[in-house]
């Protein structure tokens, strides 16, 4: 490893370091005093609209932390590193394998590395606030994931979206290279009818089983279609879902998404279904139970 990427390991190294104080402070010292806590996780699949749902779940000063796709590695929030206060050296830990993720990419990943979900989750549960996490399939092992729902019982939005734009807009997505930035309007890809049938029963059978499961778990639920968030009242209806009771800084979170929209343009879809002799209401992503 050059200098130049030791000296952020080691500046994380001694932060997590002196962390540990404040860890024997608030944990073997102090009285433990509750706080307001909230988890919320956001339920949902690649290019669903989760980085715009996210936008409108994100302010710091008013108590809302975004952590993006957190149990994969993949985004940081500057949250993590309070989580040191209660989870020793996790953030240093969390940094290396975000590093090692950047360079070659692993499903399933957090529980083959030394941090463990449920304790990280407990200790965001000691943090203040609105702790907002996005859920992939394959961020976290089925097993897992529902022992975390099963004991945390997190507030959970489900967001959908219409199988064949969701499906499109991935593969340009991945033919781009470029995920939340680059306009993909122009960009031309083949598409194949039994990849999209099984991208979506794929998909449908994680949010299927999963309505389920967080019912039967006793969770609150909130179901959204991926039209909603460029609805006013919907965007309201999602944040006031994820806000504590009482919750008045509304003017502080936005009504709209703050994300770009990459694809601007129908004609791949327009054509493929033209081809299939169907239409776009067919590939509907419908609610449970509707």
């Amino acid at each position: 490893m050059s200098t130049e990427g030791k000296m952020p390991s080691i500046k994380k190294f001694l932060l997590n370091v002196r962390a540990l104080l404040p860890y024997f402070v608030v944990n073997y010292l102090r009285k433990a005093i509750q706080v307001q806590s909230k988890i919320v996780f956001v339920l949902s699949f690649p290019r669903s609209g989760t980085h715009a749902i996210g936008s409108l779940l994100s302010n710091d000063q008013v108590g809302f932390h975004y952590y993006g796709e957190f149990f994969i590695f993949n985004a940081w929030n500057k949250n993590i590193e309070k989580i040191n206060r209660h989870y020793p050296f996790f953030s240093f830990r969390y940094s290396q394998n975000l590093k090692q993720q950047r360079k070659k990419w692993s499903y399933n990943k957090f529980e083959t590395t030394s941090l463990d979900s449920r304790k990280t989750l407990s200790a965001i549960k000691k943090i203040p606030g609105i702790h907002v996490i996005k859920i992939f399939p394959q961020h976290l092992p089925d097993k897992e994931l529902e022992s975390l729902i099963s004991e945390f019982k997190p507030h959970i939005i489900f967001l959908r979206r219409n199988h064949l734009d969701r499906f499109v807009s991935h593969k340009k997505a991945n033919a781009s290279g470029k995920w939340h930035t680059a306009s993909t309007s122009d960009l031309v890809i083949n598409l194949d009818a039994s990849e999209l049938k099984r991208f979506t029963n794929d998909f449908t059978d994680f949010y299927t089983r999963y309505v389920k499961f967080a019912k039967a778990q006793g969770c609150q639920i909130l179901d959204v279609d991926f039209d909603d968030l460029h609805n006013p009242e919907k965007v309201r209806e999602i944040q006031s879902f994820a806000a504590f009771p009482g919750f008045s800084d509304w003017d502080k979170l936005t009504l709209a998404p703050t994300t770009v929209k990459q694809d601007r343009s129908s004609k791949v879809q327009d054509d493929f279904l033209a081809s299939l002799g169907k239409s776009h209401a067919d590939f509907i992503f419908p609610r449970v139970g509707s």
